[in-house]
């Protein structure tokens, strides 16, 4: 399955585990690389992000890479947000072609998806993830995980936790944005900020954690979260014709960094 093909089926999961509609948002193709469309709204795959850059430049990923803490979180919906940060080093680790990061994040990814009553569906994965790191065959890894996150969403979603297929795909999306402006910051492009520029993508999430029950919005580090998001979207949404400035993308950095540093803190 191509890549597009399997983001394609990751977001119609998603659409269908949370069982509503997502508003409209008029925004056009042009608008973000490495995408694909539920409605009309643009939602970004880490996979393509990462890629993006590579076409304009050559990151040194491997700077980007973080020291995982053994898994001791107890709260299922914050298990989800680390889980999705944890996807989100998978696909880094895969961009940067680094066969062990790999194995070590997908061996964090397997203890959080056991907390979660969720280990077998990630089992076959996690070999083959090993297999194919060995082999260094990087586009079928990152279909496979790609796939990861669509049978956890689909599991979860059978499991009635649509509110963990929300904050995985949260915390994934917050980690993915917080590598690519780290590098953006460090590294300004025109074309660069472009690829960062993600129209909608901020309010969408704000409205998936708006329907949240109340119970997990009452969470100290997802109602952080949820005040934080507004000033996120803002950032991630300026026109086409106006490029974020080399500031903007530090502004940028900082808010995703401290909205990462929510979900982790918060799980020790």
């Amino acid at each position: 399955m191509s890549r597009c093909a399997c983001l394609s089926v990751f977001w119609g999961l998603t659409a269908l585990a949370f069982s509503e509609e997502p508003a409209a948002v008029p925004i056009g193709e042009e608008q973000i690389r490495g995408a694909e469309f539920l409605g009309q709204l643009s939602i970004p795959n880490t996979a393509e992000l990462f890629a993006a850059f590579g076409k304009i430049a050559k990151p040194d990923w491997t700077l980007f890479f973080r020291r995982q803490s053994p898994a001791s979180i107890t709260s299922r919906p914050l298990i989800a947000l680390n889980l999705g940060t944890l996807i989100a080093d998978g696909f880094l680790a895969a961009e940067a072609q680094d066969r062990q990061q790999v194995k070590n994040v997908s061996r964090e990814i397997k203890l959080l998806a056991k907390s979660i009553g969720l280990e077998q569906e990630y089992m076959a994965r996690s070999n083959s993830i090993a297999d194919f790191a060995d082999s260094r065959n990087w586009d079928a890894l990152d279909e496979e995980l790609e796939a990861v996150q669509s049978e956890l969403t689909l599991a979860m979603g059978s499991q009635r936790d649509n509110e963990l297929a929300t904050l995985m795909s949260l915390g994934c999306w917050l980690r993915s944005i917080e590598i690519a402006s780290a590098y953006l910051a460090a590294n300004y492009t025109a074309a660069g900020a472009e690829i960062l520029r993600q129209p909608g993508v901020g309010e969408f999430f704000a409205a998936r954690v708006e329907a949240l029950p109340a119970k997990v919005k009452a969470l100290p580090a997802v109602a952080e979260l949820q005040q934080r998001l507004p000033a996120l979207g803002l950032a991630l949404s300026r026109p086409a014709e106006v490029p974020a400035s080399s500031k903007s993308i530090a502004v940028l950095h900082t808010l995703t960094t401290a909205m990462v540093q929510i979900i982790t803190t918060e799980a020790k």
